[in-house]
């Protein structure tokens, strides 16, 4: 994998309000820890977290949508094994 070194910047396909949405991967001091920042195109407001932030907070985001699966599997009365591939299928790139 190719060490992070200088920021990247890509538009990506998603747009809010018509404006495609920038996202930039920028390193923070060492290579130990990294920022992403999200602005719009044509906009100079960004917004940015470190990645360690992001992921700490998509991984609690993750469990919770993960219990509420859990629960209406349960509720339906499907095994956990059997909506597990189902929820994973649904929540991966």
């Amino acid at each position: 994998m190719t060490k992070l070194l200088s920021p990247v910047r890509r538009e990506t396909a998603k747009t809010v309000a018509g404006r495609p949405v920038i996202v930039t991967l920028a390193n923070c001091g060492g290579q130990s820890e990294a920022r992403i920042g999200v602005r719009l195109k044509g906009k100079r407001t960004q917004y940015t977290t470190t990645l360690s932030d992001l992921y700490r907070v998509l991984a609690m985001w993750h469990g919770a949508k993960e219990l509420a699966a859990k629960r209406a599997a349960r509720r339906d009365g499907v095994p956990w094994r059997f909506a597990k591939r189902k929820f994973a299928a649904a929540n991966s790139i």
